[in-house]
């Protein structure tokens, strides 16, 4: 049976996308040699990891032209028909000696009677210049990318638990890389400055006529205060990185699922004052307009009096012939016209850069609190699946082996 590729498989439970390759065939690997450590008291299931190799048996001292060993798991050695019995190292040179004392202490190897040692990654048997063979389990290793159709020497019942194990290791580094996906400080745009508003200079003419009034020009706009700027809360201090400590290197998902909850409270405590101070900052906004709006309608109102006033005077300085005055006066009329105008187009402008920032102060904290959100989200998604994948692969193991599997509790 033809197999997708374990590393489609992995991506599959766990929606790892990574490039790193090398970690995938770290974590695979990892949990086949698990897997077989965990089959040591089951030895069908062991006998499927080994292989049988043979050697010829060599005399005492020269173990290095014997059996180099791969694991060191020996299942069974033989000689001819007869199965070897393993002996302390230290006894080799009982069994090897063919002295009368080596004989009548019982301890010389023979032919009908083997025994094997091992020492220093090298297996030999005794008697020496035999043919001996022994099954020895393996670590075999699996391909990553290409599609499989089992692992070597590894039963093929156990093979969708290394998917498993696997995956809970990748979960577990999408976990620990939640913490540097958190958003930092908000960033909000500056508040617009508010315009001066221009006033009028006038001068009477030298010829003026005393008997008319000297003209009032009202004062530039005065608005107590700046724009209101919006007061950011302090971001919360979640801590995934402990969350994640809890899961990979304590293994305890119940204390990883407190700090889990921990951390939303925090993020909802976040949440509420952010509000709070997103309310404030539009109440005080609009404050801020009314003032501002009501500051520039009075000025507009004064200038546009005082105009209506230069109008006349202009009038009457023209009919009394004093001709520097009325052309003062004119000119005096049109710039306070022009100034109107151009207060006006001051005033729509603030206004609308005022919407502006008020608009953008609004998505930023909307996008700041989605942004959030969305990592407790995904964090509590990788947290349960993890939870799941690891309840799967326990009762997976115990199913195989028939014993009850700790890791991960």
């Amino acid at each position: 049976m033809a197999y997708a590729s374990f590393k489609t498989r992995i991506g599959d439970l766990t929606g790892f996308a990574s490039t790193d390759d090398t970690a995938l065939s770290d974590w695979i690997n990892d949990g086949i040699r698990e897997l077989i450590n965990s089959f040591s008291n089951d030895y069908d299931l062991l006998a499927q990891c080994a292989t049988t190799q043979s050697f010829t048996s060599q005399a005492v001292g020269s173990e290095t032209s014997a059996g180099a060993l791969n694991t060191g798991k020996i299942l069974t050695v033989s000689m001819g028909s007869y199965p070897c019995r393993k002996i302390d190292p230290r006894q080799k040179f009982f069994a090897g000696d063919s002295s009368a004392f080596a004989s009548s202490q019982m301890e010389k190897a023979s032919t009908s009677d083997p025994v094997y040692y091992i020492e220093s990654g090298y297996i030999n048997a005794l008697p020496s210049g035999n043919t001996t063979k022994y099954s020895e389990v393996q670590y075999p290793v699996a391909d990553l990318t290409a599609g499989t159709s089992g692992i070597g020497t590894f039963p093929d019942e156990a093979e969708h638990l290394v998917v498993l194990y696997a995956s809970t290791k990748s979960l577990q580094q999408m976990m620990s890389n939640k913490t540097s996906s958190l958003p930092t400080d908000i960033t909000l745009p500056s508040a617009p400055v508010a315009p001066t508003i221009t006033t009028v200079s006038y001068t009477d003419a030298t010829n003026a006529d005393a008997s008319i009034e000297s003209i009032v020009v009202p004062a530039k706009i005065d608005v107590s205060g700046n724009a209101p700027s919006f007061v950011s809360p302090v971001s919360p201090a979640a801590d995934f990185a402990k969350v994640t400590s809890y899961v990979e290197t304590d293994e305890d998902v119940e204390l990883a699922s407190s700090k889990l909850q921990q951390i939303q409270s925090q993020i909802s405590d976040f949440t509420a004052k952010m509000q709070e101070s997103t309310s404030k900052f539009n109440k005080d906004n609009v404050r801020y307009q009314m003032e501002f709006q009501e500051e520039v309608t009075k000025v507009n109102q004064d200038l546009q009096a005082e105009l209506e006033r230069f109008r006349t005077k202009a009038s009457v300085a023209q009919f009394n012939k004093q001709q520097d005055q009325a052309l003062n006066l004119a000119n005096a009329a049109k710039q306070m016209e022009d100034i109107i105008s151009d207060n006006g187009s001051k005033l729509q402008k603030y206004s609308s850069e005022l919407q502006k920032y008020q608009a953008e102060v609004s998505s930023e904290i909307q996008n700041y609190n989605a942004k959030i959100q969305k990592q407790v989200t995904d964090y509590q998604w990788l947290t349960n699946q993890y939870q799941n994948l690891m309840a799967d692969y326990q009762r997976g193991l115990q199913l195989l082996t028939g014993t009850p599997v700790q890791r991960g509790q």
